[in-house]
């Protein structure tokens, strides 16, 4: 959960107008969208990708980004394309973009990048996509977002339409962005363009295929369990970097300068970027979740599966047939006025009773819908912001799961000091390392998170290498996380 507030109103509304649209359009083919639907589908999806995946607001890294972005625009020469740079909160390696010149990257490819060509060449396979009107067909073919952990659509689809807005939500919590896959023939074609785009921008062009094959040894070394890899939205085939190689000495790469001219430059922009989970969105210990930016601590119920994103933190019971959420819904210090923000009618508010969560002020409502589903909702005032509780549950389930999501609401409560000490994050740091040590021995002088054998993939150096001095090599290092 990220520390900003969102009419879930006006979520599930852009949500639904959203899914029409796009459905119309897929069926319509992308032949007939214009620019200007294409600018709208794009910045819809945008909207969903900074409640759900989230964005990195380091100023300084995104102008950098930004500026290798600009370069390429103009290479590019589409002046009628409203470019938008940003880098995804996400800790997975990956890269994508959006119909109307939306392009992300991840700071988990950023932290896996060793050179500035590399990096242009990721955002130019990507502006491809855009200039190539493939983005808009993947969209229109996009997997709905609306799925967390599997619920069963039954659950979700049940609610009446005026508690729809609230649990409309739910179902985008750590389903991350869940892109239908670029065709063979899509991805070569943006490789090919791709690479083209950064040779005319002043990259080398060679330097995509070097990092097609860090993220191949990456995944590899992952054991492939990375949720949203650019592999698994960008299908890897076995010639890709071998039809890479063989374009680039065709290409004339312009005499430009890199914006950052060496390894120690470049790595300077991405120092302090966040490894891992990012604690700003609160973490778990256990079935306990902890956000340390809004003091506040909730046990989610036992040994159910649990998930976090910048829009809500949740937990699945044991065959998906419950669920329970918290929401931000917004500023305030009564609990009322928060139910009343979340647009419930009129005869839910006269059911709404101010009750005490534990020794925080809340207020509850119980509610029926007419296909039978129970929901559990209650509101908490803490610190100046209002909370939701959501439990959801089938009514066959409801003496079940009532205890449970009772006594969920109940558990929030500020954060204890010795817990706020307890969180912590990984951090890139820069090191320099000594004279003929190896990467291993650099990580042995303390603090470090990544094992010698992911240091020196990341570094892109063998493991045995023996470094020169005082060069810059990247480390995770494990540091107390500091509340903004």
């Amino acid at each position: 959960m990220a520390p900003t507030a969102t009419s879930s109103l006006s979520r599930r509304q852009c949500c639904v107008g959203l899914a029409a649209l796009l459905g119309g359009l897929a069926a319509q083919g992308c032949s007939t969208v214009s620019p200007q639907e294409e600018r709208q589908i794009g910045g819809k999806e945008a909207q969903e990708v900074e409640k759900t995946v989230g964005l990195v607001r380091d100023r300084r890294l995104v102008e950098y980004i930004s500026s290798i972005g600009a370069r390429l625009e103009r290479a590019a020469g589409r002046a009628a394309i409203a470019w938008q740079w940003s880098v995804a909160d996400d800790p997975e390696m990956n890269a994508f973009a959006l119909p109307g010149g939306w392009v992300y990257v991840t700071r988990g490819l950023l932290a896996l990048s060793n050179r500035e060509d590399e990096l242009a060449g990721v955002l130019a396979h990507e502006m491809a996509h855009v200039l190539e009107r493939h983005a808009v067909k993947r969209v229109g073919a996009a997997t709905p977002l609306a799925v967390l952990f599997g619920v069963p659509s039954g659950i979700l689809g049940m609610v009446s339409p005026s508690l729809g807005a609230i649990v409309g939500g739910a179902g985008r919590v750590v389903s991350g962005l869940a892109l239908a896959p670029y065709s063979r023939e899509q991805e070569l074609a943006a490789d090919r363009i791709g690479i083209a785009l950064a040779a005319r921008a002043g990259w080398d062009p060679a330097a995509l295929g070097g990092l097609l094959g860090t993220l191949e040894r990456a995944e590899a070394l992952s054991g492939g369990g990375a949720k949203r890899s650019f592999f698994a939205t960008h299908p890897s085939t076995p010639d890709r970097v071998a039809k890479i190689d063989a374009v680039v000495g065709s290409l004339s790469r312009a005499p430009v300068a890199p914006i950052t001219g060496s390894r120690a430059a470049f790595l300077g922009r991405l120092d302090g970027l966040v490894i891992g989970n990012n604690a700003a969105n609160g973490v778990f210990m256990g079935q306990l979740f902890l956000h340390p930016d809004f003091d506040l601590a909730l046990a989610m119920p036992a040994n159910w599966k649990t998930g976090n994103s910048p829009e809500a933190a949740g937990a699945i019971a044991p065959g998906e047939s419950a669920v329970v959420l918290l929401h931000l819904v917004g500023d305030g210090n009564d609990p009322v006025a928060g139910a009343k923000a979340d647009g419930l009618a009129d005869a839910q508010l006269e059911r709404i009773r101010r009750v005490q969560s534990s020794p925080l002020p809340a207020a509850a409502l119980t509610a029926r819908t007419r296909h039978g589903t129970y929901i559990a909702l209650t509101w908490i005032a803490h610190r100046s912001r209002i909370f939701r509780v959501t439990g959801v549950c089938a009514g066959a389930d409801w003496e079940r799961y009532r205890p449970e999501f009772e006594r969920t609401a109940a558990s929030v409560r500020p954060l204890r000091s010795d817990e706020e000490a307890r969180i912590v994050q990984s951090r890139l740091r820069i090191r320099p390392a000594r004279a003929g040590e190896s990467i291993g021995e650099l990580l042995a002088r303390g603090g470090a998170t990544w094992t010698p054998a992911q240091a020196a993939l990341v570094n892109g150096v063998a493991p045995e290498r023996r470094l020169d001095r005082d060069w810059p090599a990247k480390v995770a290092i494990s540091e107390r996380y500091r509340s903004q």
